[in-house]
């Protein structure tokens, strides 16, 4: 089975959410499942909206889990150079959105999961799962999996996404970011009210006048940098490595601590939201011509909060920030922060890396974004995230970007990584 083709097979079929039609998707998974001796299992809230469940194989616990979600966030095919499902190869990359959200991965997990199905050397328990409905959030995706799972998984452990390989993060080197924690999500919707009147008669009760004022408090806010005990741990690691001069043993609350994590943020920039909650200003929307003033305004911030932050608290201090412009602030969606703790998981993942990249750091991580690994995490399956994949920096951003790509070399690292972990997985005593 070519995983490059598949992957191409697997891009053309569009599953933009919304709507996030995922049944032709499926039906790909399970074909080639079928085509490995499976037994494949659909299950869903709604038929367009299906999820795949298939024990690979084995009997022993605890049993791993490889999840990803077919879905994938929609595309703008004139802000692209290539088609954005055509799945064409360029320059050594495949191109196409979810080549890295998260078709790409899901193709590896798939392709190494079969040819251990193939070996009949499976001790321990393997599932494959494909979810749907993960970019809006999993409600008919993924949580209804776990609320209406046919079987049970027992004693288990996940790989999902949510960590990813990166050159050069931290000085020279191979870095594998293993997500173990994610940062919490806090949507939220401002509206202002007043009255509709003529372009050439501003006042400053006008709607789109005191929302842009409040969103544009919300967009220069800026917290201050914080320990996070998950960061802690990655820092450690790179510490001890050598790779980083700030030892956060060091850093005990005092006063003199956010001075020195704020130099490490701007040495490290992609740490920075790491250390702090983050607001994102997402949509706005007003008016209807350019001459008349709307009665009303609205728009989204997109918050991501810290470990042991709580959402309405944080919503609370948003509503005092903009207090003053009498705009309203509606939580429009809101999860706590979730992690796993640091178990043989983590090892097993560690060494499956260094089997195809021997001078890789593994280091502990937690991911800005949030993924379905919170449902798995929910019922006691301990669950990770790492797309085995070595990206450049500026590669990193390509996630729901435009031009979302993989390199060819790296479908087959990933597919080589995912099977060394089955292996050592069961190698285990």
């Amino acid at each position: 089975m070519d995983p490059i083709s598949l992957l191409q097979e697997y891009i053309r079929i569009d599953t933009s959410n919304p709507p996030g039609d995922c049944r032709a998707a499926a039906d790909l998974l399970c074909k080639v499942l079928v085509e490995n001796g499976l037994t494949p299992i659909m299950f869903g809230a709604r038929p367009e909206k299906p999820n795949v469940l298939c024990h690979v194989g084995g009997t022993e616990e605890p049993a791993l889990v490889l999840i990803h979600h077919m879905d994938v966030v929609p595309a703008r095919a004139e802000e692209w150079s290539v088609p954005p499902f055509s799945g064409e190869i360029r320059d050594g990359f495949l191109f196409g959105r979810g080549t890295l959200d998260t078709k790409g991965l899901g193709v590896a997990h798939l392709c190494a999961a079969a040819a251990a199905a193939r070996s009949g050397r499976l001790k321990r328990k393997l599932y494959f799962v494909a979810n749907s409905d993960e970019e809006v959030g999993g409600t008919e995706g993924a949580e209804h999996f776990i609320r209406n799972l046919p079987i049970s998984f027992g004693r288990a452990f996940g790989m999902n996404e949510g960590g990813v390989g990166v050159r050069d993060l931290f000085g020279e080197g191979n870095f594998f970011l293993l997500n173990m924690w994610e940062k919490g999500p806090l949507w939220l919707k401002l509206k202002a009210s007043g009255r509709a009147g003529h372009g050439s008669r501003p006042s400053e009760r006008d709607a789109p006048a005191r929302l842009s004022t409040a969103m544009a408090r919300i967009a220069a806010h800026r917290e201050l940098a914080r320990l996070t005990d998950p960061v802690r741990e990655m820092l450690r690691v790179l510490f001890a490595q050598g790779r980083i001069g700030l030892d956060p043993d060091t850093l005990d609350g005092g006063p003199g601590d956010t001075e020195r994590l704020e130099a490490f943020a701007k040495a490290y920039p992609e740490t920075d939201p790491l250390l702090r909650n983050t607001f994102a200003i997402t949509t706005l929307s007003a008016g209807f011509k350019p001459n008349v003033i709307p009665a009303s305004a609205e728009g989204t911030v997109d918050v991501r909060i810290l470990p042991g932050e709580d959402p309405e608290a944080v919503a609370s201090r948003v509503r005092a920030l903009v207090r003053e412009f009498d705009v309203s602030v509606e939580v429009l969606f809101a999860e706590r922060p979730s992690g796993s703790p640091r178990g043989p998981l983590f090892d097993a993942v560690a060494d499956a890396v260094r089997s195809v990249h021997p001078d890789a750091v593994v280091l502990p991580y937690m991911s800005t974004g949030f993924t379905d690994s919170r449902f798995f995490r929910s019922v006691g399956v301990e669950t990770y995230g790492l797309m085995p994949l070595l990206l450049a920096r500026e590669d990193m951003g390509r996630i729901h970007g435009v031009d979302e790509k993989i390199p060819v070399a790296g479908v087959t690292e990933m597919t080589s990584v995912i099977a060394a972990l089955i292996e050592g997985w069961n190698a285990t005593s």
